[in-house]
């Protein structure tokens, strides 16, 4: 081979090499964003055949054992409130019976572990909020770590609904978009038309109209956006109703990912935009399991369609919400035999 052809090849190796390693170092730094305690070999080496860890989703899901998730959404850093989390759904998969999807109203008033001993009575929105001040005094050091805000959420509902919260993942409005414009859309079937003419734009300072069609659509990520957050022309329990249908089509779509070069994308819109406590092994094992379930015929619940809350008024069209039994009990039961029965 002439040297000049040898030294062209050895240079282009080279600058392939130094590449793939600006490509690692992103990808790795991109998933400890999202995915906060992911260990250097967990992002990079493969995770086929891999004996998942004792106790971790990865290992539930491999036993077969019912698993709890705790899904949130929050405004994000444009929002004027952007850490309070707009929507708290729980999901439990697996085992013997159907997928449950519970909406928790997000003005529900709950104990919030947050201190180091004892709890504050708060909204249950502001769960996580509370969490990501780190710099206070009076946050528990438990939750003064990079997860932590998603922790001390998780453990705010796991204290109200009796039950374990496997994992946690909370998603801002710019990561949403993101996500669902990465898979190319998800299909959701609207099943009454939907119209609001207050519906707030970018700009806060005006409201912009929204349609939606009865029927099966292809949403991209700000129609799919539209359409879960919608509220001035309906109800808070409408709301949850089809924030749980954007969520189970935003499941099932994920669930046809597979690991490999096709999730870079993937990872690029969700950096920033998406945190959660689960590993790699964690994501890939509920993938699998999405695949093998009917997400779509969920069982589906709204608390607030039930009496076992009731509306406390506080102000001009503001209220919070207390539960029917002051001592909590009755609404834990309820909620602890929906997600493990």
């Amino acid at each position: 081979m002439p040297r000049v052809v040898r030294r062209g090849l050895l240079a282009a190796m080279a600058l392939a090499g130094v590449g793939l390693i600006i490509l690692t170092v992103w990808f790795w730094s991109a998933i400890v964003t999202i995915a906060p305690r992911t260990g250097l070999g967990e992002a990079l080496a493969p995770i086929d055949g891999a004996v998942p860890a004792t106790g971790s989703v990865a290992w539930k899901v491999q036993r077969g054992d019912r698993i709890t998730l705790l899904l949130l959404a929050k405004g994000g850093t444009d929002a004027e409130e952007a850490e309070l989390t707009d929507t708290v759904l729980l999901l439990s998969v697996g085992g013997r019976r159907e997928p449950t999807v519970v909406s928790l109203p997000r003005w529900l008033s709950v104990k919030i572990p947050a201190p180091a001993h004892g709890d504050v009575m708060g909204q249950l929105y502001a769960a996580y909020a509370l969490g990501t001040r780190q710099d206070s005094p009076s946050l528990s050091p438990q939750w003064r770590t990079s997860t932590g805000a998603g922790d001390l959420a998780a453990a705010t509902v796991s204290k109200l609904a009796g039950v374990t919260v496997d994992g946690w993942t909370v998603v801002d409005l710019r990561g949403f978009r993101a996500l669902v414009d990465a898979l190319g859309g998800i299909e959701v079937t609207v099943p009454t038309p939907l119209d609001d003419a207050r519906y707030p734009s970018e700009d806060s300072r005006r409201t912009i109209r929204i349609h939606f069609n009865a029927g099966a659509q292809r949403m991209n990520g700000e129609q799919a956006l539209e359409y879960a957050r919608s509220r001035l022309s309906t109800s808070e329990a409408d709301r949850s109703h089809r924030q749980q249908l954007v969520l189970t089509a935003l499941l099932r779509r994920s669930s046809s990912l597979s690991l490999g070069p096709g999730l870079i994308p993937l990872v690029a819109a969700l950096r920033g935009g998406m945190t959660t406590n689960l590993r790699p092994a964690d994501l890939q094992a509920l993938m699998r399991l999405f695949r093998g379930i009917g997400l779509e015929h969920s069982r589906r619940i709204s608390i607030e369609d039930t009496d076992l809350v009731r509306k406390l008024p506080i102000a001009d069209d503001a209220y919070i919400l207390l539960p029917s039994d002051p001592t909590y009990q009755t609404l834990r039961t309820y909620l602890s035999t929906a997600l493990t029965d």
